[in-house]
């Protein structure tokens, strides 16, 4: 079934990204936002504060909405008995998340074996807090962790970042893509932040970061191809080796990780799984606009496959890092097979990187402008405003 929620914020990130490829249509949205600031600022903290609450009072609620905390649980226990769950049916997953009558299967592990090792040393720490609430907490201290490293790259004001902070931390707080978007943001925050091989360490948390979850493939291949193509073209040579480098890096960490528990099981159980209805039987199922196109068909994957290999060619033609990330994982987004909310992150972390750039390229084109609220939106505003009279 279609998923409007999920297709929703989609619309959404894909409207927004629209706007912010013509500067000055953003500028007027961000000068309108600017204006309404208060207001804005206001209901985020009121939603974030009626979440928090709510989050609080039905704590149980929000926990039988999910299998993931079910399902990592159960892969952390049968690995400290000895048992391979990428390759044994162990795991608990439900198809119908919202039906009262859930009815679960059992299947292998479908996550990625850094994602296990991490949370089986979260659980040897954390685990006297009980089910599942240590699970809770070591997601909250990735995401946590995950936003203020976001702050520290994009600078916004905190009044108007915390509830939204504090939102992505209670919403992905029984969800292990809070390690994902850990890796992903560190990832990021490394390339603007570091001086010495910026492309090839942030490469490699990338990788680190596919070795929890596959999507996280996609930001890591279309960098690779970025670095690769920016390298040769001013001949850095150096810089491509480095690139070459920790590309090559990541892949070997990756086969290690895999190898205890054999690569092809871990491929088949954590990767070919998204590839067919077939094999996601006793899972959910379709959600997206094209997936419940093309889900029954024996060529879902070849269609999948062949789409974000076009939006990775057609970025070749694209300047902006954050704009190709973009093209690659909205293609991605159409056509995957939609089991959580997970993979949106993505499209949200390189979205917000991308309205960073247009700040930062206003204040470059307009450097004498005086400035009156020092907020990102405010300079943006200030900017766009400046360049209509």
């Amino acid at each position: 079934m279609l998923d409007l929620f999920y297709n929703g914020i989609l619309v959404v990130i894909v409207l927004v990204w629209a706007l912010s490829l013509r500067a000055r249509r953003m500028g007027r949205l961000l000068s309108g936002l600017r204006r309404w600031g208060p207001a804005v600022i206001l209901s985020l903290w009121i939603l974030f504060l009626l979440f928090t609450a709510w989050y609080a009072l039905n704590l149980e609620y929000f926990d039988e909405i999910h299998d993931i905390d079910e399902a990592v649980e159960t892969a952390v226990e049968s690995t400290a008995n000895g048992v391979n769950p990428y390759e044994e049916f162990v795991v608990p997953r439900f198809k119908d998340k919202y039906s009262p009558t859930v009815g679960w299967e059992l299947g292998p592990y479908n996550y990625m074996p850094l994602d296990l090792l991490t949370y089986i040393g979260a659980r040897s720490v954390l685990g006297f807090l009980g089910d599942p609430i240590w699970f809770v907490a070591t997601n909250m201290m990735f995401s946590g962790l995950a936003m203020y490293l976001l702050w520290r790259v994009i600078r916004v004001s905190w009044l108007s970042f915390v509830p939204i902070a504090g939102s992505v931390m209670l919403f992905y707080s029984m969800d292990n893509a809070s390690l994902t978007f850990l890796l992903m943001v560190g990832s990021v925050y490394v390339l603007r932040s570091t001086q010495r091989h910026p492309e090839a360490l942030s490469l490699f948390i990338m990788g680190l970061a596919v070795v929890t979850k596959v999507y996280a493939a996609i930001p890591f291949l279309v960098m690779l191809v970025f670095f690769v193509q920016s390298s040769v073209v001013v001949r850095d040579w150096r810089r491509l080796s480095a690139t070459l480098a920790a590309a090559a890096a990541a892949a070997t960490v990756a086969l290690l990780l895999m190898w205890p528990f054999g690569i092809w099981n871990v491929l088949d159980a954590a990767v070919f799984f998204h590839t067919s209805e077939a094999l996601r039987e006793g899972t959910s199922a379709g959600g997206t606009l094209l997936s419940e196109l093309a889900l029954g068909s024996e060529y879902f994957a070849v269609i999948g496959v062949a789409l974000a290999a076009t939006a990775v060619v057609l970025g070749l033609w694209v300047r902006n890092l954050n704009d190709r990330v973009l093209i690659v994982i909205v293609t991605f987004l159409l056509i995957a097979v939609k089991s959580s909310l997970a993979p949106l992150t993505v499209a949200g972390l390189f979205l917000a990187l991308r309205m960073k750039d247009l700040v930062d390229e206003a204040e470059a084109a307009h450097p004498a402008v005086e400035i009156v609220d020092e907020s990102p939106e405010g300079r943006l505003a200030e900017c766009s405003a400046a360049s209509e009279r």
